[in-house]
Formats: C-alpha cells, sequence, structure tokens
C-alpha cells in the first residue's frame, strides 16, 4: 500500500529534469511506472512518503535514479537528493544533487545542475529554477559542446560559455545568456551583456547566420551579414547584403523549397556601382545576377529540370566574389525514362565570362529532341541469339546571332552479337549505320570554323549522310590462377569495314559536335573515333591491342593496355594533332597499379609511331597514407587550334600534399605551373582544425590570372565555426 501511494505521489517527479528543455510533452500520467527501492516507508501523520535506497523510477523508457525520493501530501512538495540522475528517451542525461518542485512542476529549485546531452553538449550550473512551464533558469551556468580532457576533466575545455543567468525556453527553444563571456582555454575573449543562440535539438532557427569579411583591391574592404529566415518547414529564405567602403552596398539573397515532387532555388543579387572595362570606368551603372534551379519528377517515367544562370557583365561575380566558374549556362531539360528506352528535350543557352568570349558567337540550343533504346539480348533465333540492338535517333538546332545555324536529324543504330568459340576465342560480330540530314546557313564551305571570317562568302542549303559500317572483333583470353595472383592476358584484334568519310553524303555538312577529337585507349576500338555525328572515321581499318590485368589480396589490383590502329584505305577526316591523320596510328596506352591504399597511380599516353615520342601523357599518382599523401598531376598535349592546323603544346604539372597532422589537425599544399610558358599558375596552403565542437580552416592561396577588373592577388581566406553558434569567415 505504501509502495502504491508512493508510486502515485511521485509519478510528477518523473519528467522534472528532462534536458535540455524540462519539457513535459512526453510525460503521460496514465501510462504505467515502476518503481524500485531499498526502502519506502509512509509516515501518515507528517503526510509523508519516502523511498531511499537506490531508488529508481521508470516511465516509458525514461529512468530516474536518486538515493532519496520523497513527497509531502500536505505541502504537495516532491523532493530528491543524492546521486540524481535522470536519463531521456532521446538519450539526454541529466545529474543533480539536490531537486525541491511542486507537484505540479510549474515551480521549482534544482541544487548542483548538471545535463550531458545527446549530441555530447554539456550544460551545468550552481542552482536552476523552474519558472512556469515553459522555461528553466541556471544561476551561474556554462555551456560547452566540447569534450572535457579526459586526463584532467577540470580542465577547462577549448571554448565554453559562462554567465550569470542561462535561461532555456522549451517552447521557443532558445537559449538565452546574461552578463556572458565567451572563454577558449578558460581565458576570456568576447564578453556580450546578452545574446541567445538555439538549444541543440533545433535544426532551423530564424536568425543572423555566420558573417563573412572580404577584402580586395576591387571593393575595398566588404561584410556580408546573412540572416536567415525558415517560412516554414518546405521552405526558407536567406537575405544577405554585402557592405563595403568602396562599391558600396549590393543586395544579395536566396530561397529555396522543397516539394513532395522536386525542389527549387533562386539566387540574385543587385547594386548600382562603376564598372571598369580596362579602357574606360562606368559609373553608376546597375550590375547584379540570378541564378535558378529547380528539378521535379512529374510521374514514375517523366521528370524535368531547368538551371538558369545570368549576369549583367563577364566580371560582376568574381568582383564581388559570388561566382568563378564559365561560362553560364541556362538550360530546360524533360526525360521520359522506362526500362532501356530514354527520352529527352533539352535547350541550352550559354554567356561566356572571360574576356575573349564573345556571346554573339554562343550557340543557343532550341530544342534538341532524343530517344534511345537498347534491347535485350535476344533468344530463340540461332543466329541472333545474345544480340543486343542499339538505337539513338536526336533532332537539333542551333542558332546564333552571328556565324552558322543548322538544324540536323540524326539516326544511328547499331548491333552486337558475341560468340565464344569452343577454343576459347571470343568473336563479336557489329554493324552499325548512320543517317543524317542537315538545313544549314551563314556557314563557311572551305572551313568547320562556326563564325566564318571577315570577307568570307558563306553558304546555306540541306545536306544529309548516309554511313553504314561494320566490324568483327576477336579476343583471346588467357586466364591464370596461381593462388597469390590472378591473372588475365588477352590480345584483341577488330576489323573494321566502312565507306569512305563522304559516301553518300553531302559535300557541305556542317560541323558542331566533332571538333574535339582525342585518340586513345578508351576509343581505340570505337567504330566512330569521333565525339559525336558529324564528323565519321571512313575507310577499312584494323585495330590491334594487348591487355593484362592481376588481381591480388597481397599486391592489389592492376592493368595494362597498348594498341594502335592501321588504315587500308585514305581518309583525310582527321588532322595531324589527333595522331590519326596518316594509315598507321600512333600508339596509345594506358597502365594502372593499385597495390594497397598508400600507393595508386594511373597512366594514359599517345606516342608517335616513328620516334615513340610523347603526344600524349596524363599521369595520376597518389602516395602515402592519410597521415602524410603526396599527389602529382602531369599532362602534355599537343592539339590543333586554328584551321590553319597550327599546333600547341600544352604542358602542366600539378603537386599536391595532404597531411593529417594528428585527430584533429590536417594540412594541405597544391602548387600548379604552366611548363609550356614555365610560369606559376596558383600555389595554395590550407590548415583545417576539426574536433566535434570547433572547425578552424585558413587558407591562403596565389593566383597570377588577370581579366579587366580581375587583377593577380593574394588571398588569405579564414573560417571559425563553433557548434551551435555559428561562426565568422572572411578573406582578402
Amino acid at each position: 500500500m505504501a509502495a502504491s501511494l508512493f508510486l502515485l505521489f511521485a509519478l510528477p517527479l518523473i519528467p522534472i529534469l528532462n534536458a535540455p528543455a524540462f519539457a513535459q510533452e512526453d510525460f503521460d500520467s496514465e501510462a504505467p511506472s515502476l518503481l524500485t527501492a531499498d526502502e519506502v516507508t509512509y509516515d501518515e501523520s507528517l503526510g509523508l512518503v519516502v523511498a531511499r535506497g537506490n531508488v529508481e523510477i521508470s516511465q516509458r523508457q525514461r529512468v530516474l535514479k536518486a538515493d532519496t525520493i520523497s513527497y509531502n501530501v500536505r505541502t504537495r512538495i516532491v523532493t530528491a537528493s543524492g546521486n540524481i540522475s535522470l536519463t531521456e528517451p532521446n538519450g539526454d542525461v541529466v545529474f543533480a544533487e539536490y531537486v525541491q518542485l511542486t507537484d505540479d512542476l510549474a515551480e521549482g529549485f534544482i541544487q548542483g545542475v548538471s545535463a550531458l546531452l545527446v549530441d555530447d553538449s554539456r550544460l551545468a550550473a550552481a542552482r536552476g529554477y523552474r519558472q512556469g512551464d515553459r522555461q528553466m533558469t541556471f544561476e551561474r551556468g556554462v555551456f560547452s559542446p566540447c569534450e572535457l580532457c579526459r586526463d584532467d576533466p577540470t580542465r577547462a575545455p577549448l571554448w565554453q560559455i559562462k554567465a550569470a543567468e542561462i535561461t532555456h525556453d522549451q517552447v521557443e527553444k532558445t537559449i538565452e545568456y546574461r552578463d556572458a563571456r565567451m572563454e577558449i582555454f578558460g581565458v576570456p575573449v568576447a564578453y556580450t551583456p546578452y545574446f541567445e543562440h538555439p538549444d541543440p535539438t533545433v535544426e532551423r532557427k530564424q536568425g543572423f547566420l555566420s558573417p563573412t569579411y572580404i577584402s580586395s583591391d576591387v571593393i575595398g574592404y566588404g561584410l556580408r551579414i546573412p540572416y536567415y529566415w525558415p517560412i516554414g518547414l518546405d521552405k526558407n529564405f536567406t537575405l544577405t547584403p554585402l557592405i563595403t567602403t568602396d562599391r558600396g552596398i549590393i543586395l544579395a539573397g536566396n530561397y529555396e523549397q522543397i516539394f513532395e515532387s522536386g525542389v527549387f532555388s533562386l539566387e540574385a543579387s543587385a547594386t548600382y556601382g562603376e564598372r571598369d572595362l580596362g579602357n574606360t570606368v562606368k559609373d553608376n551603372e546597375f550590375r547584379g545576377h540570378l541564378f535558378s534551379y529547380g528539378k521535379f519528377a512529374l510521374n514514375q517515367n517523366w521528370r524535368t529540370d531547368f538551371q538558369v544562370e545570368v549576369s549583367t557583365d563577364d566580371t560582376y561575380l568574381r568582383v564581388y566574389e559570388f561566382d568563378d566558374h564559365t561560362p553560364l549556362e541556362s538550360r530546360g531539360t524533360v526525360e521520359y525514362f522506362e526500362g532501356r528506352r530514354y527520352g529527352y528535350l533539352n535547350s541550352f543557352f550559354f554567356d561566356g565570362q572571360r574576356s575573349n568570349d564573345d556571346d554573339d558567337e554562343a550557340p543557343i540550343i532550341l530544342p534538341e529532341i532524343g530517344y534511345s533504346f537498347v534491347s535485350e539480348p535476344l533468344e530463340g533465333n540461332r543466329f541472333l541469339e545474345d544480340s543486343v540492338f542499339r538505337v539513338n535517333s536526336d533532332f537539333l538546332a542551333i542558332t546564333r546571332l552571328e556565324g552558322q545555324d543548322i538544324r540536323r536529324v540524326a539516326f544511328e543504330g547499331e548491333w552486337n552479337k558475341p560468340y565464344l568459340h569452343s577454343s576459347g576465342s571470343v568473336f563479336t560480330l557489329k554493324g552499325a549505320l548512320l543517317a543524317t540530314a542537315y538545313a544549314y546557313s551563314g556557314s563557311d564551305p572551305n572551313s568547320d570554323a562556326v563564325v566564318p571570317g571577315p570577307g568570307v562568302t558563306t553558304d546555306s542549303g540541306t545536306t544529309g549522310r548516309l554511313f553504314p559500317a561494320a566490324a568483327v572483333e576477336w579476343r583471346y583470353p588467357l586466364v591464370s590462377n596461381q593462388g597469390w595472383i590472378n591473372q588475365t592476358v588477352e590480345p584483341i584484334v577488330q576489323f573494321v569495314a566502312a565507306p569512305e568519310a563522304d559516301f553518300l553524303s553531302g559535300n557541305d555538312i556542317p560541323n558542331e559536335d566533332s571538333r574535339d577529337v582525342e585518340f586513345d585507349d578508351s576509343n581505340l576500338f570505337s567504330l566512330n573515333r569521333f565525339p559525336g555525328v558529324d564528323r565519321v572515321s571512313g575507310g577499312t581499318r584494323v585495330d590491334y591491342g594487348f591487355r593484362w590485368t592481376g588481381q591480388s589480396d597481397v599486391y592489389g589490383y592492376g592493368e595494362f593496355l597498348i594498341g594502335q590502329s592501321y588504315r587500308f584505305t585514305d581518309d583525310n577526316s582527321f588532322s595531324q594533332p589527333t595522331g590519326l591523320a596518316e594509315d598507321l596510328s600512333d600508339i596509345v596506352g594506358r597502365m594502372s597499379v593499385y597495390p594497397d591504399p598508400t600507393f595508386g597511380a594511373s597512366y594514359r599516353f599517345r606516342l608517335d609511331k616513328d620516334n615513340f615520342e610523347g603526344r600524349r601523357h596524363d599521369l595520376d599518382v597518389t602516395v602515402g597514407p592519410p597521415a602524410y599523401r603526396v599527389s602529382m598531376g602531369y599532362l602534355l598535349s599537343a592539339e590543333e587550334t586554328t584551321p590553319g592546323n597550327s599546333i600547341i603544346r600544352e604542358e602542366e604539372l600539378q603537386l599536391g600534399f595532404d597531411s593529417r597532422l594528428n585527430k584533429f589537425w590536417y594540412f594541405s599544399a597544391n602548387w600548379i605551373k604552366d611548363l609550356n610558358s614555365n610560369e606559376t599558375r596558383s600555389i595554395s596552403l590550407g590548415l583545417l582544425y576539426r574536433d566535434e565542437c570547433c572547425d578552424l580552416r585558413i587558407t591562403a592561396e596565389r593566383e597570377f590570372y588577370q581579366d579587366r577588373e580581375i587583377e593577380p592577388g593574394d588571398t588569405i581566406f579564414v573560417e571559425v565555426f563553433f557548434k551551435h553558434l555559428g561562426g565568422v569567415q572572411g578573406g582578402s
């Protein structure tokens, strides 16, 4: 009877320490509770129920423990003392020395309270008071999300906030500080009479975000002060004005919304200020930008997305440090997909941001419509058994304000039939048909230039091409399993038969998508080595190569491929720098070695067939564990850059170093050099500190790029972030 009476009176005590909010939402007075104690007594004359010794009350995964818990029936006061702890369902744990509350939990007093929150943040105070149903006030409190030193828990954490009074409002979900100071390693670094931040349970809260400081020769000193407004659970808006000393105020904002079927975002900025054109300066000119993005699933087979990127001028985004990619791309897409079928409708608009970009020459793609299909391997027919058919078709319309316009319809069909011979040989029969039709205007009849030069008489008309191709590929994989390594050695030979490139075609087919020709290991065995359909690699040829792969639990993975091609018929489709201009092609290949997680190397090459001189080298090497990882990238290429077959040699070296100095500190360094001009392009150094409660990032970079308002210079960027409080960042 005494235990039952005590249980009834003690039930209100269970949620009193609901850290950090001390909320009552989860408390259910009708829920069954379990009380255990070494001794439970009831003094009827005093109206006092007392439980002593290992007292534990459990209700709905909430557990309250104390040495002694008592309830005074007459005064309706609940008290607990001695090793008080409360474990909440969410994982929060609260400790106290002494608790005294009214039975309705509206008012009360807690002595020596501390809390370990579910995110490992800590809150402690000499005493606390519960005021009404929504607030808990702590006197001489301290808050910190930092872990304490294991060897000496009395040492001050990395940072903490001490205040004469800390109030936690569980309805507004805020923690307020009065007469507060911030300490780093126990040393006071900042003081404020009042401030607040969301409690650890809050994911989104209206208010100011981390400011950003910037400095440059163009805008002077600047400060971005974002203000975040969560309009609803599905949308938010951030206002981010940029205040500068030399260019005034730039208004900027970002809106984001999530729908059941997709996402949408809108970013924009605007200002009136001067613009340096190099030889002249315009005053009080409107400048701004607008970026928008959306992606939506219309149903299980249809989806659409769009992207808008526009700026009033070429240097605005880089001057005010909004963005630095180029060109800006605006597009719209509708896609259909079902099984092995895929269709699309695209449109593209481009806006160059460099000094040598001419937007009048940029292509406007409106529309691009395509459909592709891949069949299942066929069954039932002896000849076509395991055959796979692929179909690609599209309509493309390209318009320019200045230069060549085209309308193109293209159809590609391909058939592949594998066959395994009893000898172990693997044969693959291939057939392909490409059909294209064009209507064009403003084209240079003697050049592939999309913008004819001065004085050139342009041409207009219609043309087309019908181009078949067939091939047979032979492979003879030899497999070796020696226990410690599995190896595969595979010679490959492919014979391709196709007519000359101008077979059944007009003489004036424009070239829009087949300009960037790169002969390498990836297209050695392709029927058409051009990246698009406007140009085709015709004639009869043989492709041959050798591939080795090895896999070992001890020595990791390795791969090697080398190959070449020989053309039996003349074909002047390729220029000299591609390595395919003559009958015998250059030699291409790749090597990859990954023996263990501390080393990896990948090398792709193209060698001159006559003297084995390197025409293209692409090397990436990574060495070392995470504690000290070194990376190197080397690129050499010789490419045709003008219709006059002029060749430019590009050679670049990149070196990087990344090191995890210890559990918290990271260091990185990167260096890029143009070996052709013997000029350094950029140098950067980075230092990062990261633990459970603080991020510190310092980056120093020197860039040598110049474009009108953009001058070469040094940049130092510093970012400090404190958990729950936000941070500050800035650069100059």
